[in-house]
C-alpha cells in the first residue's frame, strides 16, 4: 500500500477540468505503461492551489528518463483522475520512490488525500 501511494502522489500532473503535460525534451523511450490515479484534494487545498504545485511537480517527472506523458481530468464530483504514461512499471515505481525524497514535491504530496488515492497500472496497447 506504501509504494502504492507513493507512486500516485509522485505521479500526479497539471490539470484544469482536462490537461496533458509532455516535457519539452525530446522523447527517447516508448510509453508501454500507463498509471492511473484518482484521488480528492486534501481538507481546505483549493484546485488552483493544486494546480500550482502539480505544475512544479512536472519539472522532477520530466527529469527522469521514463516519464513519456500525463493527463489530468476532474470529474463533476471534484475527483481527480491522473493518466501517466511510462516506459515501464518499474520505472514508475522507482521515480515514485525518489520523489519522496525531494523536497521540491512535497507541496504537491501534501495537496493530496491519501486515504483517497486509488492506484493501478495498465499494458498499453497499441492499435496500428
Amino acid at each position: 500500500m506504501k509504494t502504492q501511494i507513493l507512486s500516485a502522489l509522485a505521479s500526479l500532473s497539471l490539470a484544469g477540468a482536462s490537461y496533458a503535460e509532455v516535457c519539452e525534451r525530446e522523447q527517447t523511450g516508448v510509453a508501454t505503461t500507463a498509471e492511473i490515479v484518482e484521488f480528492r484534494l486534501a481538507e481546505g487545498m483549493t484546485d488552483e492551489q493544486f494546480l500550482a504545485s502539480a505544475q512544479a511537480s512536472t519539472v522532477y517527472l520530466c527529469s527522469t528518463a521514463a516519464f513519456v506523458r500525463r493527463s489530468l481530468s476532474q470529474d463533476e464530483t471534484g475527483r481527480w483522475t491522473d493518466y501517466v504514461e511510462w516506459t515501464s512499471k518499474e520505472e514508475a515505481q522507482a521515480a515514485a520512490e525518489a520523489a519522496m525524497q525531494r523536497e521540491d514535491m512535497m507541496p504537491f504530496m501534501m495537496a493530496i488525500d491519501p486515504e483517497s488515492i486509488s492506484l493501478r497500472y495498465a499494458a498499453i496497447s497499441s492499435i496500428e
